[in-house]
Order: C-alpha cells, then sequence, then structure tokens
C-alpha cells in the first residue's frame, strides 16, 4: 500500500495548485491606494486607524479598541497596561513563541502551564501554579480553538488575576454568546500576513475598562497623553511607551477586509470544518476532530487533526511529509513547545506532557475561504489515502 504514496513514489492525490491566503477583494485593493493618493500614510490622528478602532470595537462587543503594529505589540502593550510587569504570566506552552517572547519583553517571568486534550489553557492546572508574584493568565485560542475563559476568569477572580486573551487565530470565536477578545480583561488580535483578516502586519487591543485602554493608546505612542495626542500642541510623554502605531495603508486593508468576515470569511471556514468533521469523526486512525458546539463556536484558522498514533505504522512528522508530497498545501506541524525554543529555555520547568503528545499528533489541515468545496474534498481524500497506506 506504501508504495501508492506520492512519498514512495507514487501518484499526486492533487495535481493543481490551491488559491493563495490572503487574497484580497477589490474594495480593499483601492481602499489601500487612498492613503498613498493623499500622502497621509503614517499614524494619522483621526484617520483610518480610528475608524478601524470604531469599527472593530463595534463588531467584536467590546467599549474600547486599539490599533496596534502587531499582535506581539498587542500582547506586550496589554500584558503592561494590566500590570503585569515584574511578576509572573501564566500562558501556555502549546503555543507560538511570541505570547511568551511579549511575556518577556514585558518584564514579566512566563510560566508555562499544560492544556487540554483541546489544545487550549487547563484552568485546573492553572490554578495549581499560582503564587504570590503572578499577575496575569493569557488565554490562547490556538488554530481558532475556543478558549475555556469562563474557567479561566472564575480563576482569577479567586485569585485577584487579570486574563489576557491572545486571540491571533481566532477572529470571530465565540463562547456564551460573546466573542473572543471580549471573555477577558484585554483582547490582543494580530493582522499579520496568514490571519483571517490580514493587512501584511499590524494588531487590535480590545478591552472593556477606559484606564486599561487609554494606557495602551499611550503606550503604543511612545508614552504621550492619550487626551493631548489628538490636539494642536505638543502631547506631553507621560509614561516610557513605544512606537507600535499602525500605518494608515493597515488600517484601510482591515476595514475593508473586515466587511467580509462575517459575510464570507468565517462562514466558509465553518462550512469547510463541518465537511472536515463528517469525513473524520469516524475515521480509522483518527482520535479527535476539534470540539465545536452552539456554545463554543471555533473560528478555524486551521482545522487540528489529531491522529491515533497507536493504529497507524507511521509517527507524526512522516504523516506530514507524505500528506505534503501528495500535494497538500497548508498542512503543518505544531512548532516546538514555547519552552524549547532558545530564546525561552530559561523559563523552562519540565515537559508539559499533554502538550508535547499533541504537538505529535496533530496535523493541521488548511481551510482557506479562497479555497472550494472541491479543494476541501481533495483534503479529504489524500488524508485518507494515507489512513489507509499506514494502518496497522
Amino acid at each position: 500500500m506504501r508504495e501508492e504514496l506520492a512519498l514512495y513514489g507514487g501518484e499526486k492525490t492533487a495535481r493543481d495548485p490551491f488559491p493563495p491566503w490572503p487574497q484580497f477583494a477589490q474594495k480593499t485593493l483601492e481602499e489601500a491606494l487612498e492613503p498613498l493618493r493623499t500622502g497621509r500614510v503614517g499614524a494619522w490622528p483621526g484617520g483610518r486607524g480610528r475608524e478601524l478602532e470604531t469599527r472593530w470595537a463595534a463588531w467584536a462587543g467590546s467599549r474600547h479598541a486599539v490599533c496596534c503594529s502587531s499582535g506581539t505589540a498587542a500582547l506586550h502593550v496589554g500584558l503592561l497596561a494590566v500590570g503585569a510587569a515584574d511578576g509572573q504570566v501564566i500562558l501556555p506552552s502549546h503555543t507560538f513563541a511570541s505570547t511568551a517572547l511579549a511575556v518577556v519583553h514585558a518584564g514579566a517571568e512566563p510560566v508555562f502551564c499544560d492544556v487540554t486534550e483541546d489544545g487550549t489553557l487547563d484552568p485546573r492546572r492553572v490554578e495549581q501554579l499560582v503564587t504570590p508574584r503572578t499577575r496575569a493568565i493569557i488565554a490562547v485560542h490556538l488554530h481558532g480553538t475556543v478558549c475555556a475563559v469562563d474557567r479561566l476568569m472564575e480563576v482569577a477572580q479567586r485569585n485577584g488575576l487579570r486574563v489576557v486573551e491572545d486571540c491571533a487565530q481566532c477572529v470571530g470565536g465565540e463562547l456564551k454568546g460573546k466573542k473572543t477578545g471580549t471573555l477577558g480583561h484585554v483582547g490582543c488580535f494580530s493582522f499579520s500576513q496568514g490571519k483571517h483578516v490580514s493587512a501584511g502586519e499590524g494588531g487590535m487591543i480590545v478591552s472593556d475598562d477606559g484606564e486599561t485602554a487609554r494606557s495602551c493608546r499611550s503606550l503604543c505612542d511612545y508614552g504621550r497623553d492619550p487626551d493631548e495626542a489628538d490636539g494642536e500642541a505638543a502631547a506631553r510623554h507621560v509614561r516610557a511607551g513605544f512606537n507600535y502605531r499602525m500605518t494608515e495603508v493597515q488600517a484601510a486593508i482591515a476595514l475593508a477586509e473586515l466587511e467580509r468576515v462575517d459575510a464570507w470569511n468565517l462562514p466558509r471556514r465553518r462550512g469547510y470544518a463541518k465537511i472536515y468533521d463528517h469525513a473524520f469523526s469516524q475515521a480509522y486512525g483518527v482520535r479527535s476532530v476539534p470540539f465545536n458546539s452552539p456554545e463554543r463556536r471555533n473560528a478555524y484558522w486551521k482545522y487540528p487533526l489529531q491522529l491515533d498514533l497507536a493504529k497507524l505504522a507511521c509517527g507524526g512528522e512522516e504523516f506530514l511529509k507524505a500528506l505534503a508530497a501528495e500535494g497538500i498545501p497548508e498542512c503543518r506541524a505544531m512548532p516546538p513547545e514555547a519552552y524549547d525554543e532558545p530564546a525561552l529555555q530559561a523559563w523552562a520547568r519540565g515537559k508539559c506532557q499533554t502538550a508535547e503528545a499533541l504537538r505529535e499528533r496533530t496535523v493541521l489541515l488548511g481551510v482557506c475561504p479562497t479555497w472550494e468545496k472541491s479543494h476541501i474534498e481533495t483534503c479529504i481524500t489524500a488524508v485518507k489515502k494515507l489512513l489507509k497506506a499506514y494502518r496497522r
């Protein structure tokens, strides 16, 4: 059977390339040119950035929103705004390194915590790690899978902590009728190349607390007093801030793409995830598909399929290589656990066992809105081909 796999010289499942992501709407292309025509390309007071903040806050269901230069900058500023500096921040090891790097940049100590079987932070283990130095918890909605922030908020309230949401991969996820980013004290989004809303780079911070939002705005703009920054006179610098401002070009792109989130982007992602669910829920060699329900609606940045490696004569790495050889794009392995990154090993405190096991057996499948149903079916055909070939 294995000789039929493309990895071993067989014919590829996918012969033609898949449409890339992102692909911008015509309106987005036109809107992005306007700042170039006017020459107002920087972070212009009262310009597209402020319009994006107003519309993003309304869309997310938050009282305040603040544009910034990246999702990492959003996390950095959000952590400072909630008073995490000089303390400890509990976060999952099962995340991209930037989540932990933001903690370090904020002057705090990252404390890595294990996750549940769905890859999101385990509230029970979080509470076991709380110390007098703990200041905050970062809830990461990994791959667009919604984290149980409601339970983390209970832990936070019992211990006087703040919850910061990393929504870089989860634009439009919902828990009990509220969007991700509004479930904790601060929500942080990314507009980088491959995200739901792509502007090349960029980020957004949301919060219902006015003082937190004012601190974030000031920190993103050199530490200027936000009440003075839009005036004619030079604003005072009231804190040691950063240049984390978003350009007008980025804001124009994000504004136009925000219009497609609910009408096109998320419906296609969720529709494709249902097709995957139907194909893989009972498949031999599959351990589980992402948990999703009317109460907890995922945003599906990727589709994390968990393999049952005990039933397969291969490891996760070989499975991914074989899938890529079949011509399937966007299939990825998980990056190393954050504590295994060279820049973060100083804060390692031992292995997170569930996270380590997940990293070995998880295959990330694409759900790009630019794809059609036929592309999803091709992915399914390739995965099932591998499951059959590697069956023990």
